[in-house]
């Protein structure tokens, strides 16, 4: 009866090595204010779009890359002299719009805005204004293959900020798509935060090892019931 249970709990602790890699955890949250960069080094922004260009991979090192509809166009970072009609939530920068204006190489500053991960995140928000006009701001979530997980709305009055966001509950957000759906041709953002999920898998050599010690525990088990049968037959 002892020998059955622990060759039982040899094989469970094989079963069990393999669930393991099923299991994920959150990392440390991340937060960018668009007055810093990726290594905490003050933005000296500009006010005007046409001395500016739109953000990209300002933020790679922390994972987070920013993308327009075009080559060259996209949000930039402006500084809130710029005449919005609000101010920055921290600092004086935000994440800018204005698809009437254009940027030092050509670009435009308009949106869609995709913010992409390269690592998948549980959670994402970010504060959105339309500043002197009321708006309505669309954000769309989608996995590592393009698929749409989800989407929330949100409407803003005159000058004021809300929080646009979106968790998965699966960890499984690989980029966000941003999007002004209101008739205001200019808008920001300000105080993007996002949560990256970390996947718990084993090193290799660990799962060897684990996947060894329970088979030789369980063909020794299984040696010992074999000699103990001969012995009785003795």
């Amino acid at each position: 009866m002892a020998t059955s249970i622990l060759m039982k709990l040899s094989i469970a602790t094989i079963g069990t090595t393999f669930i393991t890699l099923g299991t994920f955890s959150t990392a440390q949250a991340g937060l960018i204010n668009f007055d810093t960069d990726a290594n905490g080094n003050s933005i000296n922004a500009p006010s005007l779009f046409f001395n500016s260009t739109a953000l990209t991979d300002l933020y790679a090192p922390l994972g987070v890359k920013f993308s327009g509809s075009g080559q060259l166009s996209g949000g930039s970072i402006i500084d809130q002299l710029g005449n919005f009609g609000v101010n920055a939530l921290s600092g004086s920068n935000f994440l800018a719009f204005n698809r009437d204006a254009m940027l030092s190489n050509g670009g435009i500053p308009t949106d869609p805005e995709t913010i992409s991960f390269a690592d998948s995140i549980g959670d994402f928000s970010i504060f959105a204004s339309g500043g002197v006009f009321s708006n309505t701001f669309q954000l769309q979530a989608f996995d590592i293959n393009n698929l749409l997980l989800g989407a929330s709305t949100i409407n803003t009055a005159v000058g004021e900020w809300k929080k646009l966001s979106f968790s998965s509950s699966l960890g499984n957000v690989s980029k966000v798509v941003l999007t002004g759906t209101g008739a205001a041709s200019y808008f920001v953002y300000d105080n993007l935060s996002f949560t990256p999920v970390s996947k718990s898998v084993p090193e290799p050599g660990s799962l060897l090892g684990l996947v060894t010690f329970a088979t030789f525990g369980a063909t020794s088990l299984l040696k010992f019931k074999q000699q103990q049968k001969a012995s009785v037959k003795a």
